[in-house]
């Protein structure tokens, strides 16, 4: 099966499952602490096995070097995700998940300023896109 086509069935079932899950967070009505450690807990269970039985920790010490930045993009991603799970408390499901397009922009620009990627004009075009719908949807 052709890569792409794979990458696009990958992040349309993550779109979905995420799209899920935001409602059942916010119907749960814990707070973010209590949250996230039951999220995680769960993740770790649920991982863990296949972690083992792949021997994907040998990883690890063959690439040392890049450890810290998982590190780094664990603690990016454990902020980002209490903000989300605390905005809950002051707008809808809808307008969190609005949100979730303009990811693309800060991706971009993340990888453009890391990794060297470039910009291109159909990126901005996108991204202007991606702000008028959102400024229509919350108006």
């Amino acid at each position: 099966m052709d890569k792409i086509l794979i990458g696009i069935l990958m992040m349309t079932a993550s779109m979905i499952l995420y799209g899920v899950g935001n409602p059942i967070i916010k119907k749960a009505g814990f707070n973010p602490f209590t949250t996230i450690i039951i999220q995680i807990a769960v993740l770790w269970l649920s991982i863990l096995p296949f972690f083992i039985l792949t021997k994907s920790y040998l990883s690890i010490s063959i690439n040392k070097n890049n450890l810290y930045l998982l590190v780094l993009a664990g603690l990016t991603n454990a902020a980002g995700y209490y903000l989300l799970v605390k905005s809950f408390e002051h707008l809808p499901v809808w307008q969190i998940n609005m949100f979730w397009v303009l990811m693309p922009l800060f991706g971009g620009i993340a990888g453009y300023f890391l990794l060297n990627e470039q910009l291109t004009f159909k990126f901005f075009i996108g991204l202007i896109l991606a702000v008028l719908g959102l400024f229509i949807a919350f108006k």
